[in-house]
């Protein structure tokens, strides 16, 4: 009985042993895992090489996110250099109308509306803005008169003519009164804007409180002093520092902070 009971303890120890030995190899081969821990391949891994594989992974990770994210916005039609805002240059509010650029005799606004106050026609797509820009001068006390907006082709030659018959020539006639077919009235996008009624207008109204106003802060409504001073010879009219036009804010402030008129802007674009 003793002899079996000594047998039994012997081959308990040597099984101990031997267990002992295959469960130290086995463990320190690497292939233990904890959740979603991962030792690696038998030989095993480095806790320094396992926290670069974690830095590789989120790295990777950012890549793909950063890859499938969408786009915010759209690439922009227009890609001009130089600082230039972006705008379409083939939109209403970029038309340009001078003695290179005419219109036809028929040409209208898409809609024309009167605005209630002044009863003023123009193209109810800027008739918003130019509310907006007239009672913000109202507002700070100043008399506003709009005259002038939309003017069909038939009244710009009437005018033309008369300007004629009063003694000047078509050449000097054309500095004060556009030639039917060039002038911005024809559609709609500009505004005659005085303190009050005036017959004739002439470069003394630079002097009046309500046009050193509205040339301060006509960019935040989108238009810009069409026929600046010192720019006859591009835009081929005399300084009138009454008549505004409308070509949207961004383009508005870019030309009157680089004391631009339409003519040069547009062709920066060409330039950029």
């Amino acid at each position: 009985m003793k002899g079996k009971f000594g047998f039994r303890l012997i081959f308990a120890v040597i099984f101990l042993a031997v267990f002992g030995a295959y469960s130290f190899k086995h463990f320190s081969s690497g292939w233990f895992s904890e959740d979603t821990a991962s030792w690696g391949p038998a030989g095993g891994l480095k806790p320094e090489e396992i926290q670069a594989i974690d830095m590789s992974d989120d790295l990777a990770a950012a890549q793909v996110q950063q890859q499938e994210a969408p786009e915010s916005t759209p690439e922009p039609t227009e890609e001009p250099g130089n600082g230039l805002p972006q705008v379409d240059l083939t939109s209403w509010e970029m038309m340009l109308v001078n003695t290179e650029n005419t219109l036809d005799e028929n040409y209208e606004p898409p809609e024309i509306v009167k605005l209630s106050d002044s009863q003023c026609p123009v193209d109810s797509r800027i008739a918003d803005a130019l509310t907006a820009f007239a009672e913000a001068a109202q507002a700070e006390g100043l008399p506003v008169y709009l005259s002038s907006g939309y003017r069909a082709y038939s009244e710009q030659q009437y005018l033309y003519q008369r300007k004629i018959g009063q003694g000047y020539s078509a050449e000097e006639a054309a500095k004060i009164v556009a030639v039917p077919g060039t002038s911005e009235h024809q559609t709609g996008l500009c505004c005659d804007i005085t303190d009050y009624y005036h017959e004739l207008k002439d470069s003394s109204l630079e002097n009046t409180d309500t046009y050193k106003w509205m040339k301060e802060h006509c960019q935040e409504y989108g238009f810009i002093v069409r026929y600046p001073n010192d720019k006859q010879d591009i835009t081929k009219i005399i300084y009138e520092p009454w008549h505004f036009r409308y070509v949207g804010v961004e383009a508005a402030t870019y030309i009157m902070e680089n004391n631009l008129c339409l003519e040069e802007f547009l062709a920066l674009y060409d330039q950029a």
